[in-house]
């Protein structure tokens, strides 16, 4: 990524002290903390108490180290277990029971603004982590003990030459999941594992599956709540051959600001011959430099800025033409009560909605000019928003209209604030939707069509490369001026033809240089209905030493996302762990982090940081084009794994 964001990251994300004693000073500034190497954060901020313990909200335990957790309100209790270790924390008492035996503390676990916060120290070291304060960088360093080594079975596999033997690995795949001393039900529960945890192979017996944890203990997991990866082999089954582009792919433009010129020459000189509106999907007939040749829904052509436009490709050349959205009748109109407009606000005259082959037109009708809305998506339940500046001019009530078409239950409308008309689409399947203007600006057309789930449609976001006043953002720039943008685009080209080879249709939100705000490409997976979106990136560190790789999601607890905690982190996970096959690099872990691209796509995403070009092996790693092949392969399996596990 572009190193300033990795420096705010750094410098922002966390803020723990681990339960170390330390100057009061050091306690009123912001920590960071790493654990097995990776940077990891809480979703609410820790306090330094006064018996100058760090205490903690008790969801870090659970996710940074890996523990099952359960509350017990009745009893103001907290139980936190993993590797056959059990601990019951006492809201306000500095006894703690450990596998049933008294142990004193010297603080207590709190409730704080409704949450549960724990001594973290005591915990850490009660699981066997090592605990290290480094002063200069003021960072506080965990680590888990090191499993045991195996011994290699005569015979028994082994990865590349030189890397030793080869172990599978399997990705959790369900929350609060047992790993029980033997194969069977009737074992004793060890501790619980969740959705995107990585455990080491051993044995299989029936239906279960010997695995290692973290801290090197032995377990049996039941194998439907395991998602098998195989170690890396060249000879690998499940991937396309053929990384070119396949023969038959049509390539269509998805418009992405409100309004885009449409002109007769590849050229901002040249004359304006139409506009097209923001999720408009236009089939593009030719190239020339950064300009794309499209064809428009009345059949006329023209060319379009590229850099204002994300592009797709198809190997159904049905899917990548663009549907004219014509009507096919009336399902339900709407018009306002006797109420007047207020102020300088356009009151809404109707609203209109009819019926097309795949999905409807939703018309919002106006007196003058109404200028074009904000537009999100939202899930639990699946709906489009759309903010009008406009007044409803409603006396009886917010309005539902039935669509009962396509991917629409129906039609919501309401006004949201005093400046604002809100109207919501209940969805009952995918979508896609695209907006439009009359040429008097009286009349905004929201298309939502139904998007065909056969097209498995993936959204590919290689990082950087924004047009700026100076040049294009080249991300992170390497020891001998390697700079991300080329090599994360190169990545995203290859996987995206992996992936077409294999039928999904795939949308990249740049293909050169693009003129996308990050919360544009976020929007792409948002307007186009897609399965999910995969940014591509390359780490960079000050420390130029730092080396490996890392993924990152993001669902935040109190947001519409955390309904989706599970899906994120277990693309993040499938990814990592297939990264990890394939490139061998160091293991920097899966993490949540507050990236734009992440926050703002309202579908399963993950980031990934492929390598660090900052480091001088990594950088030339990076440059070497069967490693980013190899790249490449390994987050098209891992979003296959994904898919076919959730």
């Amino acid at each position: 990524m572009k190193f300033c964001y990795k420096v705010c990251f750094l410098a922002m994300a966390l803020v723990v002290l681990l339960g170390i004693s330390m100057p009061a000073a050091w306690a009123s500034g912001e920590i960071g903390i790493t654990m097995d190497g990776a940077i990891v954060k809480t979703d609410v901020p820790p306090f330094i108490d006064e018996n100058s313990r760090t205490i903690v909200p008790v969801r870090f335990v659970s996710e940074a180290l890996g523990c099952a957790v359960i509350w017990n309100a009745q009893e103001q209790k907290v139980r936190i277990s993993k590797v056959g270790n059990t601990v019951d924390l006492h809201i306000g008492q500095k006894n703690a029971l450990v596998n049933g035996a008294e142990v004193p503390m010297d603080t207590t676990a709190v409730l704080k603004g409704g949450r549960t916060m724990v001594p973290l120290r005591f915990l850490a070291e009660t699981f066997g982590l090592s605990v290290d304060w480094k002063k200069e960088q003021r960072m506080v360093i965990i680590k888990s003990p090191p499993p045991p080594k195996e011994e290699t079975p005569p015979g028994g596999d082994h990865g590349p030459e030189g890397e030793g033997p080869a172990s599978r690995v399997g990705i959790v795949s369900g929350n609060a999941v047992n790993i029980r001393s033997g194969p069977g039900t009737n074992y004793e529960s060890l501790t619980k594992v969740n959705t995107g945890s990585q455990l080491t192979v051993l044995a299989e017996e029936g239906e279960w599956v010997q695995v290692r944890l973290a801290g090197g203990t032995k377990g049996w997991i039941f194998g439907s709540y395991l998602l098998l990866q195989d170690p890396y082999s060249p000879e690998d089954e499940g991937l396309g051959r053929d990384y070119a582009m396949p023969p038959n792919a049509a390539s269509f433009a998805l418009v992405m600001k409100d309004f885009v010129n449409v002109r007769t020459a590849p050229n901002q000189n040249s004359a304006a011959i139409d506009q097209v509106f923001s999720g408009q999907r236009l089939e593009v007939t030719g190239r020339q430099n950064d300009w794309l040749a499209v064809r428009l829904p009345s059949g006329q052509s023209g060319w379009i800025a590229g850099w204002l436009a994300a592009v797709g490709y198809n190997t159904d050349q049905k899917a990548a033409t663009t549907d004219s959205g014509r009507s096919l009748g009336l399902l339900s109109r709407w018009s306002p009560g006797s109420r007047a407009g207020t102020g300088e606000l356009p009151a809404l005259t109707s609203v209109d909605v009819e019926k097309t082959g795949d999905g409807v037109l939703l018309k919002v009708n106006t007196a003058v000019r109404l200028d074009m809305p904000s537009s999100f998506r939202l899930n639990n339940p699946s709906r489009l928003v759309f903010d009008f500046s406009a007044f409803l001019g409603e006396d009886a009530g917010d309005p539902t209209l039935l669509a009962n078409h396509g991917p629409v239950d129906c039609i919501r409308l309401g006004q949201f604030d005093g400046e604002t008309v809100r109207i919501v689409a209940d969805l009952r399947d995918a979508a896609s939707y695209a907006l439009s203007q009359s040429s008097d600006g009286r009349t905004i057309t929201i298309q939502i069509r139904s998007v065909d789930p056969a097209s498995k449609l993936i959204v590919i976001d290689p990082g950087h490369g924004a047009l700026q006043s100076w040049g294009s953002d080249p991300g992170a720039v390497g020891p001998t001026g390697l700079k991300e943008r080329d090599v994360v685009r190169s990545i995203s080209l290859q996987l995206g033809n992996i992936l077409l080879n294999e039928g999904f249709t795939v949308i990249y939100t740049r293909e050169g240089e693009t003129g996308l705000s990050l919360e544009d490409r976020a929007r792409v997976a948002s307007i186009s209905g897609a399965e999910l979106l995969v940014s591509v990136h390359a780490n960079a560190s000050t420390n130029r030493s730092q080396a490996g790789t890392m993924t990152f999601y993001h669902a935040p607890w109190g947001t519409d996302l955390q309904y989706q905690i599970s899906n994120r982190k277990l693309l993040a996970s499938c990814i990592q762990a297939e990264l990890l096959n394939r490139l061998k690099r160091e293991n920097k872990g899966v993490n949540g982090a507050n990236y734009a691209v992440l926050r703002n796509c309202p579908i399963p995403a993950a980031l990934v940081e492929v390598a660090f070009i900052s480091n001088y092996e990594e950088e030339r790693l990076l440059a070497n084009a069967d490693f980013r092949r190899r790249a490449a392969e390994a987050i098209a399996l891992g979003i296959k794994r994904y898919l076919a596990a959730r």
